[in-house]
């Protein structure tokens, strides 16, 4: 789907200019897109996932966990696929608001890649560094973007999403190290080489939604403050856009349409994209990646 053939798509929630914004910049954060009834029902199933992450002590499929992770004082970093752990998840995105505003961006038929659940626990969570998510699961075209709902207000000590304006225009780089590792992030010297001047943070009290396309640079800073920062995130795609690798997120909604009609054509960019490891035999955090924990690879996150 191109961008111009996504502006014929009428807008259901997001006015034009802000879909002009995000065309232009590669990101956007829609404050207060989720409601107080939406959000009291995630936060109850966020709760019952701490629960269940009392009695893990490595992590594993479902729960990655900080080092140092306890039963009396749990520190997850994410849960995956949320929506095959608990209704509601999938639920926000077939009957909520979230569909409409993904086909505001993405055109009028949208389905559904992945979800994660990331959190920055108060007084210490994890930094992200500078990266990309197309490096992490390429597609034919780049209708491709993370929608992340903040469960909590986020202000500047949480370690909000940042993007960097323009960059979704930019070269794909890559996300190996000299040695030909996978670490998730950009290179060095290529992160030296950003232009952070005209970065945008994304802020917002809890319901905002933050959207960035998966060309877009972005990060996110360790959160030092003394509250939490869950951020809800789901990668979805236009129906044209077709993945090139495996699905390490397994998830019985993977390919799902959730706005409008499956596509009977592929829509490719020109070029020649660099693959990712075999992600075949699933993998772990971003943080776990670019913190060098070693035999844990990674798929993207904020």
């Amino acid at each position: 789907m191109t961008p111009d053939e996504i502006r014929k798509t009428p807008c259901r929630m997001l006015t034009e200019s802000q879909r002009e914004a995000y065309l232009r910049d590669g990101g956007l954060c829609v404050e207060r897109a989720i409601g107080a009834d939406w959000l009291e029902r995630l936060r109850a199933a966020v709760a019952r996932f701490v629960e269940r992450s009392r009695g893990i002590t490595r992590s594993d499929s479902v729960f990655d966990i900080e080092p140092d992770h306890r039963a009396d004082a749990p520190r997850l970093r994410r849960v995956s696929s949320p929506c095959d752990q608990d209704p509601v998840f999938w639920e926000l995105l077939t009957e909520g608001p979230l569909g409409d505003l993904a086909a505001d961006l993405l055109g009028q038929d949208v389905k559904f890649y992945q979800a994660k659940l990331n959190f920055k626990w108060a007084r210490g969570g994890a930094e992200v560094k500078w990266h990309q998510d197309q490096p992490f699961f390429p597609h034919t075209n780049h209708a491709v973007a993370t929608f992340g709902i903040y469960l909590e207000e986020c202000g500047p000590d949480q370690g909000p999403l940042r993007i960097l304006p323009g960059s979704q225009n930019g070269p794909i780089h890559s996300h190996y190290d000299a040695a030909g590792t996978w670490r998730g992030e950009l290179s060095t010297a290529d992160a030296a080489g950003l232009d952070t001047s005209g970065m945008v943070e994304f802020t917002g009290p809890a319901g905002s939604v933050t959207v960035h396309n998966y060309m877009t640079v972005h990060s996110s800073r360790q959160n030092l403050s003394d509250l939490g920062r869950p951020l809800l995130l789901y990668v979805l795609s236009a129906a044209d856009a077709m993945p090139y690798t495996a699905q390490p997120l397994k998830s019985r909604y993977e390919q799902r349409i959730v706005r409008g009609a499956p596509a009977r054509m592929a829509h490719h960019e020109p070029g020649r994209f660099l693959l990712p490891p075999d992600w075949s035999g699933g993998y772990g955090s971003i943080f776990a990646s670019q913190q060098k924990e070693e035999g844990r690879l990674a798929p993207a996150g904020m």
